[in-house]
């Protein structure tokens, strides 16, 4: 692993360590990704069986196609012949990272384009799974992102019309720390916990509103505003939140 990540930076690729369970070791998780090899040296010596997270965005973009469930392989399936040769990563779970240039329009996203396939780009960070013995494809090639995947990244959810404008909120400080609290941590959360946090979230900020602090559609605004800086789209950010205010009504 240690060879691996040696050789990842030495060709300009920014690593950092990640558990088993693919979340980062680092206290800033990516954002400590670097190049130096000193400093790799010494995680490899503090995490011997460290997975080899690189950040996503400034040398490429990832469709990640989540090929253990059915909606996925059936997408997959459907457009191969559309995606262009690039290269390809197979994933500890039999999915596909399919890497492509650098594009700013290509943003973290979990499910927009189609049910379990997901974009990574700045911001986020892959697992490099090369690094383990897993199959890579057309290593030296890496194609432009294809317009149909842009144009679903930049098409709108249709069941977020009816969302407000967050109203003027009671400006007091300590409910003014509490709130900003909670969308700090909802919009920090990590791959693999987000929904949880989001949820987590959401019930605080509308128990802020049962306070007469917001309104209830203020408190769902902001939820899904701070969870799409973590990398869930708009409308599972929307479905975790009103999930959440679905079981205070019950």
């Amino acid at each position: 692993m240690l060879r691996a990540a040696l050789q990842l930076a030495a060709d300009g690729y920014a690593v950092f360590p990640c558990g088993i369970n693919k979340q980062p070791l680092t206290l800033h998780g990516h954002k400590e990704a670097t190049t130096n090899a000193n400093v790799i040296d010494h995680w490899c010596s503090c995490w011997p069986n460290a997975l080899i997270g690189v950040p996503t965005g400034p040398k490429f973009v990832v469709i990640d196609c989540d090929l253990h469930h059915v909606e996925a392989q059936q997408w997959y399936g459907e457009h191969c012949r559309r995606l262009p040769l690039t290269r390809k990563h197979t994933t500890r779970s039999g999915g596909r990272h399919l890497l492509f240039a650098p594009d700013d329009r290509v943003r973290c996203t979990t499910g927009k384009i189609h049910p379990h396939i997901d974009t990574r780009g700045r911001g986020g960070f892959i697992i490099w799974w090369p690094a383990t013995g897993l199959e890579v494809l057309h290593a030296n090639v890496l194609a432009p992102v294809p317009e149909f995947i842009l144009r679903a990244l930049a098409r709108e959810p249709d069941n977020l019309r009816h969302l407000v404008t967050p109203r003027r909120i009671d400006t007091r400080v300590q409910a003014r720390r509490k709130m900003d609290g909670v969308l700090r941590t909802i919009a920090r959360a990590h791959e693999g916990e987000r929904n949880t946090i989001t949820y987590w979230g959401a019930n605080r900020l509308l128990e802020m509103a049962a306070a007469g602090l917001m309104s209830r559609d203020d408190a769902i605004a902001l939820t899904v505003e701070a969870a799409s800086r973590n990398g869930l789209s708009l409308k599972e950010a929307f479905r975790t939140a009103q999930s959440a205010l679905r079981g205070i009504r019950q």
